[in-house]
């Protein structure tokens, strides 16, 4: 049995083709003239960003005259920043993509934006805490409070994942000191514990123990000592609390994945990367200095997953070379021009009527039978 199908012979398909190339002409009009919009808080952004380029430099220089050369093999950008696959400080294994990714003064510019999106306002009172695992990203943390006016408490874990800050002599605790003395960040970790298992570097050889624990002493930070990772948290939310004076915390931010700070391995994957209001019900029962904070109402800002972190916010993965200061969305974005955009819909609507239900088409194009049957 044979079908039979109907169209209008009056609409050609020359008509048809022509209101497509219309559309496709419209479509590439919109995508062709896009605006570029200034993202929110860009001098504040920008002002992160340049003063994190400028530390940068200062430990890449100080690292090369007095500690260890640069292998660009494992630092394509030449930062600085990223240590030894191991080594006696040490704690456990790291993700060197992870770490090329951090090596960017623009990371700064993204601590601003989820500052920014948790609360935080200027002069407020935020708490900190880090290991020597991601240094840039720590870095990132501190030049951003720094430019937004905010007042920092500090903690860190003195011991570092492989690629971080595990070069002995130059651990994190000496980066903290080396730029507050050269006057570019404004606030210096109140108190460190060893970090890694169980926050005593279990596992660690007894000599690199003891370097850690010079570490901590040379740079005249509190010494956290304790037996495990409960005490380590009681200890750390004293600390805070004593520092606070009083005072309530805007935020906190989590800088890498210490034990303490955030959980185990099977709770951390479980907090957002980024801005965190309140704890997942998973979280509830495994302590951590995170889920205290949350538990209070305190917005946390947690800086792990880092690849993800870095896709999310426009800047590259593991980039071969410094990135300038001032590339990626955070600066500024490009977005479709509405009125743009409503212009050309409402001409391309307005064609299609004049063609398609006016019979203008046909009648241009020499017209033709009302219906023409296609076996």
């Amino acid at each position: 049995m044979q079908e039979l199908y109907w169209r209008p012979a009056s609409v050609s398909r020359i008509v048809h083709v022509l209101v497509a190339v219309i559309a496709c002409g419209a479509l590439l009009g919109a995508e062709r003239f896009q605006r570029v919009r200034v993202q929110p808080d860009f001098e504040a952004k920008l002002a992160a960003a340049q003063r994190m380029e400028r530390a940068m430099e200062i430990l890449r220089t100080h690292r090369e005259r007095y500690v260890a050369k640069v292998d660009t093999e494992v630092d394509p950008a030449g930062s600085g920043m990223l240590g030894f696959a191991s080594s006696s400080i040490t704690t456990n294994t790291g993700s060197l993509e992870a770490k090329r990714t951090t090596v960017n003064p623009n990371w700064a510019a993204v601590m601003v934006e989820m500052l920014r999106a948790a609360g935080v306002e200027r002069g407020d009172l935020v708490a900190v805490g880090v290991s020597g695992s991601f240094p840039a990203l720590n870095l990132a943390a501190l030049v951003a409070a720094d430019v937004m006016d905010l007042e920092v408490v500090a903690v860190s874990s003195a011991g570092a994942s492989s690629f971080g800050a595990n070069i002995p002599g130059f651990a994190w605790l000496d980066m903290e000191r080396i730029l507050a003395d050269a006057e570019i960040i404004g606030a210096r970790s109140v108190a460190a514990s060893l970090g890694g298992t169980r926050d005593r570097a279990l596992g660690m050889s007894r000599a690199g123990r003891e370097k850690l624990r010079e570490t901590i002493a040379r740079n005249e930070v509190t010494y956290i000592e304790v037996d495990d990772e409960i005490a380590s948290i009681e200890k750390r939310m004293a600390i805070y609390e004593e520092q606070a004076q009083g005072r309530r915390f805007a935020a906190y931010i989590n800088a890498g994945g210490a034990l303490v700070s955030i959980g185990p391995k099977s709770v951390k994957r479980l907090y957002k990367p980024g801005v965190n209001l309140r704890p997942d019900p998973r979280t509830a029962l495994i302590d951590s200095v995170t889920m205290r904070f949350l538990g209070a109402g305190t917005p946390v800002v947690n800086l792990s997953k880092v690849v993800p972190l870095a896709e999310r916010y426009g800047l590259p993965v593991e980039p071969g070379a410094m990135p300038r200061v001032g590339e990626g969305d955070i600066f500024e974005r490009r977005e479709h021009d509405l009125r743009l955009v409503a212009a050309l819909l409402l001409g391309l609507m307005a064609v299609s009527v004049a063609l398609l239900r006016l019979g203008m088409g046909g009648s241009l194009l020499g017209g033709g039978r009302k219906l023409e049957r296609m076996v």
